[in-house]
C-alpha cells in the first residue's frame, strides 16, 4: 500500500524545511520522488495517478528552484 497523495506531500514539505547537508536532502529527496512515482505507475488509470503526477511535477519545480537558489 502506497502513501496517499497528501502524506507524500506533507514528507516533501517536512523535507524542504529541514536543515540537512545537501547530499542527504538529495538521498531523501530521491527516496520520496521514487516513493510518489512508483504510486503512481501503480495507481495508472485511476483519478489517483493525475494526483500523484500534479505532486511529481510540483516536487520537481520546487527542488530546481530551491537547488539554484542554494
Amino acid at each position: 500500500m502506497h502513501r496517499t497523495v497528501e502524506e507524500l506531500s506533507f514528507a516533501f514539505l517536512l523535507l524542504l524545511n529541514q536543515p540537512l547537508a545537501r547530499t542527504e536532502a538529495a538521498n531523501r529527496f530521491e527516496q520520496l520522488w521514487n516513493e510518489t512515482n512508483e504510486a503512481a505507475s501503480a495507481s495508472l488509470g485511476t483519478d489517483r495517478a493525475t494526483s500523484y503526477i500534479t505532486l511529481l511535477k510540483d516536487m520537481d519545480k520546487k527542488w530546481r528552484c530551491l537547488r539554484v537558489l542554494s
